[in-house]
């Protein structure tokens, strides 16, 4: 079941003890969290219930930690990071997209983390390549682009990981970075439409971006993990030559209210433009490409695989 406006409001006014500022408000948050935990999550990580409640929100303030990811493999993780960093740190996150990296990637191969976070895939795909392989990362948010670079350090991976600081696009230039400073979610920042407004308690900074078709990449790529909140068709469509000529695996995220409102185009559209590269898109199960899809109907977010035919 979805979110209503009453939860909404009795949310706002358990926990923040007051009524939201407007409708503006409101709809957003119904339309863009799947139940009544992300909604509460949203709000126990701002900064206005940190301020509120300062004896419960100690775990808000920004503590990074080593975190030893697999045997030898480390990763920087910043605690107040409710959403992704603790649950990497509990073991619990992702775990199929995970699994699906370790069965695919092989030594020696070039491949691409398109929206590295804080480098969780960069770190198993760089392992997974060896010495003799790379990884391109593409972070644009500084605070998760600082994790990588420190988790690249731990590992001594200087040599086969490569961080640019720039969002991946349609083309090379600049664009507008929107994200909520005030929620200690590190993976919610995302490129915002030309002249599209700015969600409310949200802020914008100017970041590169990146066409993969004209940025220098080691030859062939053999694999793309792509998850850039909605903008993937223009990512993807800035890389269309690079599809055509390499054929890489491509492990992409599916959420359709961020097609919607980054790159104006339903999970149908966004799997037939691949498909017009010559890709198949299968849902992602249990580590393997299952079904073949045309279409992703979900509220929330749904990974898939596109296969060169």
């Amino acid at each position: 079941m979805g979110l209503t406006r009453d939860h909404i409001v009795w949310a706002y006014r358990i926990l923040l003890d007051r009524d939201p500022e407007n409708e503006d408000v409101i709809l957003p948050k119904m339309r863009g969290y799947q139940n009544t935990r992300d909604l509460r999550n949203d709000i126990v990580t701002s900064e206005e219930y940190q301020e509120k409640n300062r004896d419960y929100a100690q775990m808000n303030d920004h503590n990074l930690v080593i975190k030893e990811i697999e045997p030898g493999l480390r990763l920087a993780i910043d605690l107040a990071d409710h959403a992704i960093g603790l649950n990497i740190l509990r073991g619990r996150f992702e775990l199929n997209e995970i699994e699906f990296v370790r069965r695919t990637l092989k030594p020696g191969q070039h491949v691409v983390d398109a929206g590295a976070h804080i480098g969780l895939f960069a770190m198993h795909m760089a392992a997974a390549v060896g010495p003799s392989g790379s990884v391109h990362c593409f972070e644009p948010f500084e605070a998760n682009a600082a994790c990588l670079e420190l988790a690249i350090a731990e590992n001594r991976f200087e040599r086969r990981v490569i961080l640019e600081r720039a969002a991946v696009g349609a083309m090379h230039g600049t664009g507008q970075l929107i994200f909520a400073p005030a929620t200690l979610n590190s993976g919610g920042a995302f490129i915002g439409a030309p002249g599209a407004s700015v969600p409310a308690g949200h802020e914008t900074l100017p970041v590169r971006l990146i066409a993969l078709d004209e940025y220098p990449l080691p030859r062939p790529i053999s694999f793309i993990k792509i998850d850039v909140e909605g903008a993937e068709p223009q990512a993807l469509r800035g890389a269309a030559r690079l599809l055509r000529e390499d054929r890489p695996v491509i492990l992409s995220e599916v959420h359709p209210s961020q097609l919607k409102l980054v790159s104006g185009i339903t999970p149908a559209a966004f799997i037939a433009q691949i498909a017009e590269l010559g890709y198949r898109c299968h849902l992602l199960g249990a580590g393997v490409p299952g079904a073949e899809v045309t279409d992703v109907q979900t509220s929330g977010v749904e990974s898939v695989v596109f296969v060169p035919r």
